[in-house]
């Protein structure tokens, strides 16, 4: 009898082919085949660092150096086989005095990666995360060796916040013909100084030639100082910020667009370097009620090719009364929109899912893979949260038959008869691989409790809201995993949303019932096994300390 081929004894194109599609799926597999023998060594080693990651923060900078010095000492063959770059890590913390001048930072350290840079022969991306600006001299390198690269910048920043119009950098970086993604996150609030990094950001992504996808979003810094500079520092800004304006921007297809605040006179902006007719994904955005209805009524905003769409519906403070029309705004904006596959909908008060969800069911019940319906928990008894109905998650279940993926709100109850309902019906999606369910916390309760009410009450509302352990996780699973009496295998993963995990609050102190939901809120994962030999064993993962436990269905 014939002894079984070993791995090794494949022809070497094959064996290549066969790692780099381990090396797509599951890169940390390669390292049991770089310990099997020194065949499978010679042949993997080169192919882990397909993709390498050059860690910069300040305790493992030296070794990062190091590791790509020995490289072009040796001349390694693992130069060849790179494909891919992202370099990462965050830099000393450091704040300059008023009294200092701003300097750009030392690019010495980047000498080895330029080297590096020059001996490569097939680079395909390179990804700038490093929280710095993005140096010239790799920029340089870029442009030089590897024109046709794509180049992507997380975490843009700038030497300072108020660096004046002119920056040599930033000039180089906007007119890259390798640029093709920008990512921007601003913290706000922050100082007197003046602040022209949305402006800098803007003029970047104007003047790009081959830019795909652009995020800019923003966040406060919060706390309770209010910085106010007087007039005529105010007017001096405006005079420096107008320098950044561009008067010819350069068109191009943007297929991804990330902004949370976004407004009619943006989306005109948009419209003036991009081809909105081209936009497939639009994520993360909460959008004014003009733009709604200048993107839902105006054919030359539309987005017919759109395929991923995650907004927050939300007012501010002084305009609730506007939710209704801005509802209203946001069904035409999706009956206009291309056959969407993936939406997720955030809204901030008790509204309706009625006339939302008969748009969703009409035009985009057929695409739709990913669908995402979250209100968030109010701190106000009389404006609490509404959940689908049973009768709307069957009609979802019934009109979507591509549906994988699927998020919805579920409050609990102290009997559980409500959420039993709901796992029923769930149980019958028999195309479902992922499931989120956001539960509450019962914070309008605990946050403004009536005079009236008795301790033995408050201890029967808190038995409606126990801490979610194993065994919670474990109940919520074997409901929504089995179908028939028999083990559903179809469901991959559940997850678990005990109070709102990203809840956006104002400057100012926190109200107490805010710190009680940080400090009770939970997110609990149940993973299948992905491996071959424990088809029924499953993972659980708790947030907040708890160790991940193996648990049989």
């Amino acid at each position: 009898m014939s002894s079984k081929p070993a791995l090794d004894d494949l022809n070497i194109d094959i064996l290549c082919h066969i790692l780099l599609i381990v090396h797509d799926v599951s890169k940390h597999s390669l390292l049991s085949m770089i310990c099997a023998n020194r065949t499978l060594y010679d042949i993997t080693l080169p192919i882990f660092h397909r993709s390498c990651v050059m860690d910069y923060s300040p305790d493992l900078q030296r070794d990062t150096i190091a590791r790509m010095e020995s490289w072009l000492e040796n001349d390694s063959k693992i130069l060849s086989f790179t494909r891919h770059i992202t370099v990462k890590g965050i830099p000393p913390y450091w704040r300059l005095r008023r009294d200092e001048s701003i300097q750009a930072p030392d690019t010495r350290k980047w000498t080895s990666l330029v080297q590096v840079l020059s001996r490569l022969s097939h680079l395909a991306s390179f990804t700038f995360a490093y929280s710095e600006q993005m140096p010239i001299v790799l920029l340089d390198a870029l442009h030089h060796h590897h024109r046709s690269s794509r180049l992507h910048i997380r975490n843009w920043t700038r030497i300072s916040p108020d660096t004046p119009f002119g920056d040599p950098a930033e000039d180089a970086l906007a007119n890259s013909p390798c640029l093709r993604s920008l990512h921007g996150h601003f913290i706000t609030g922050t100082g007197p100084v003046a602040d022209f990094r949305f402006s800098a950001f803007d003029r970047i992504a104007k003047l790009s030639p081959n830019l795909e996808a652009i995020s800019r979003t923003s966040r406060s810094a919060g706390g309770c100082v209010m910085y106010v500079r007087p007039m005529d520092q105010m007017y001096a800004q405006n005079l420096e910020s107008k320098k950044f304006e561009v008067d010819a921007p350069i068109r191009k297809c943007i297929k991804s667009l990330q902004m949370d605040h976004i407004h009619g006179k943006a989306l005109k902006e948009l419209s003036s370097y991009t081809q909105l007719d081209q936009l497939i994904s639009l994520t993360n955005i909460r959008p004014s009620l003009d733009f709604l209805c200048l993107a839902g009524t105006d054919p030359a905003y539309h987005l017919p090719a759109l395929k991923q769409l995650d907004v927050r519906l939300l007012t501010m403070s002084r305009g609730f009364d506007q939710i209704e029309e801005m509802v209203d705004a946001f069904c035409i904006f999706l009956a206009s929109s291309g056959p969407l596959e993936s939406l997720s909908i955030v809204l901030k008060t008790s509204q309706s899912w009625e006339p939302i969800l008969s748009v969703i069911l009409v035009h985009h019940a057929r695409s739709i893979r990913t669908l995402s319906l979250h209100q968030v928990e109010s701190s106000k008894g009389d404006s609490m949260r509404s959940c689908l109905t049973l009768d709307q998650l069957a009609d979802i279940r019934g009109s979507c038959p591509q549906l994988t993926n699927l998020a919805l709100d579920i409050d609990r109850t102290l009997e559980g008869k409500s959420e039993c309902a709901y796992y029923t019906v769930l149980r019958q999606f028999t195309n479902l691989c992922e499931l989120t369910i956001h539960m509450d916390l019962g914070i309008a309760f605990f946050a403004f409790p009536s005079k009236e009410q008795q301790e033995g009450d408050r201890r029967t509302k808190l038995a409606s809201y126990p801490e979610a352990d194993e065994n919670f996780a474990m109940e919520v699973w074997k409901e929504v995993s089995k179908r028939a009496g028999t083990e559903f295998a179809g469901l991959r993963e559940l997850v678990l949303c005990l109070g709102e995990q990203h809840r956006q609050i104002g400057n100012g102190y926190p109200a107490p019932w805010v710190i009680d939901e940080q400090s009770r809120r939970q997110w609990v994962r149940v993973r299948r096994s992905e491996r071959d030999d424990r088809p029924r064993e499953v993972d659980i993962n708790i947030r907040g300390g708890r160790p991940r436990t193996r648990l049989r269905v």
